[in-house]
């Protein structure tokens, strides 16, 4: 996924589910990284070395949190997903989703947000 963002030009920050205390960084991100396009951060000790479910959920809130808003492309009904943005909306967070029927328990209380048709 980052490397899709990083072939334009915009920043963009990489928050991986686990600590980054020993990270070896990828030879593809190190061009954005060391021209300051890309940011890593982790709000985990060093002692979170692999990947888990519980952390990428806790990964996800830290995020949730410092962002301005929130942009989620689907959250099914029941899901973490949609479990996250209710908490997220409830911190007071502006949430945007796509204007889709298989979003309609996200619908009622997420901005919609248009996919453009290319023809503008």
């Amino acid at each position: 996924m980052a490397n899709i963002l990083l072939r334009g030009r915009q920043p963009v920050i990489w928050v991986p589910a686990r600590s980054i205390f020993g990270m070896h960084l990828k030879p593809e991100l190190q061009p954005a990284f060391t021209a300051g396009r890309l940011l890593i951060l982790s709000p985990f000790e060093p002692k979170y070395k692999r990947v888990t479910a519980v952390l990428a959920e806790e990964r996800n809130r830290f995020v949730g949190a410092l962002a301005d808003r929130v942009f989620v492309a689907h959250a099914a009904p029941a899901s973490r997903t949609l479990a996250l943005a209710i908490a997220l909306r409830d911190r007071g967070k502006p949430l945007l989703t796509l204007d889709d029927p298989a979003n309609e328990a996200f619908l009622g209380f997420a901005a919609k947000v248009q996919v453009g048709t290319g023809s503008d």
